[in-house]
């Protein structure tokens, strides 16, 4: 599918009048412009989570599920809510990739316990020492070496993108929950997204400089590990770190404005 996709995407002029006439008549040839007009949507979706095609998951079967989402949105897609396509069907096919990632168990059963483990003796050892440990300390806890402690984190840090994209499809939720329930009028999904986005702006900027760079530089330049630590002088390991810790700010944050 993806291949032969390569050489017919074609941008339609109008995509919205192409939808309504689908809508009206369920010509399947109409329908089919209209995947193929949407397909680099799909492709950017893929590769904002590049981190994902490092798996064992072949970038073809990333694809193919995204093309599936794509058409089970324009199916969906309701003309009357007011919301762009490419919004709806840009969070669709993310979610669609995480929930598959997960389904494939992309990632060695050994990583998602060690992760696990790290949390849990993180946890264990903030409550004993009453302050933040440090990372030789977790390792010695755990009775592993540091070197073998940092490989395990370089692993994980993979793990940690599927949880920032979790975040995001997790608030999206909660935000278009509570939106329904207060309602008086059909729910505007574009202005969801953009509360959503307020938030989590407001959210990266509280961060600690550091943290706000790698974010920034792995989730809007979507550079890898390796390329953040070369772009702000640190390890692979060092930025890993950060990361987490930074996602996990994050989801402090967005956890306690769905509350509010």
């Amino acid at each position: 599918m993806h291949a032969a996709l390569e050489h017919r995407e074609n941008t339609l002029q109008n995509p919205d009048a192409v939808m309504e006439e689908y809508k009206r008549t369920g010509d399947l040839n109409l329908r089919n412009q209209l995947v193929l007009h949407y397909a680099p949507y799909v492709k950017a979706a893929i590769y904002s989570m590049r981190s994902l095609l490092y798996s064992n998951i072949p970038a073809e079967d990333f694809f193919n599920q995204g093309i599936l989402a794509l058409i089970e949105c324009i199916e969906r897609f309701n003309i009357s809510r007011g919301v762009r396509l490419d919004t709806y069907m840009y969070k669709v096919v993310r979610g669609r990739l995480i929930n598959y990632a997960r389904k494939e168990n992309w990632l060695p059963n050994r990583v998602w316990n060690a992760a696990k483990r790290i949390s849990a003796t993180r946890t264990a050892l903030e409550a004993r020492l009453m302050r933040t440990p440090t990372d030789k300390e977790i390792a010695e806890e755990m009775g592993i070496s540091y070197e073998e402690y940092e490989r395990l984190r370089v692993e994980i840090s993979t793990a940690d993108t599927v949880s920032y994209e979790e975040m995001l499809e997790q608030s999206w939720d909660s935000f278009s929950g509570k939106t329904a329930e207060s309602a008086q009028a059909p729910i505007d999904e574009g202005l969801i997204h953009e509360e959503m986005q307020s938030v989590l702006a407001k959210a990266i900027d509280a961060l600690p400089p550091r943290h706000k760079q790698v974010i920034a530089l792995c989730y809007y330049e979507n550079l890898n590990l390796r390329e953040i630590g070369e772009v702000l002088g640190l390890t692979q390991q060092r930025v890993s770190q950060i990361r987490a810790s930074a996602l996990k700010k994050l989801q402090a944050a967005m956890k306690e404005y769905d509350n509010s």
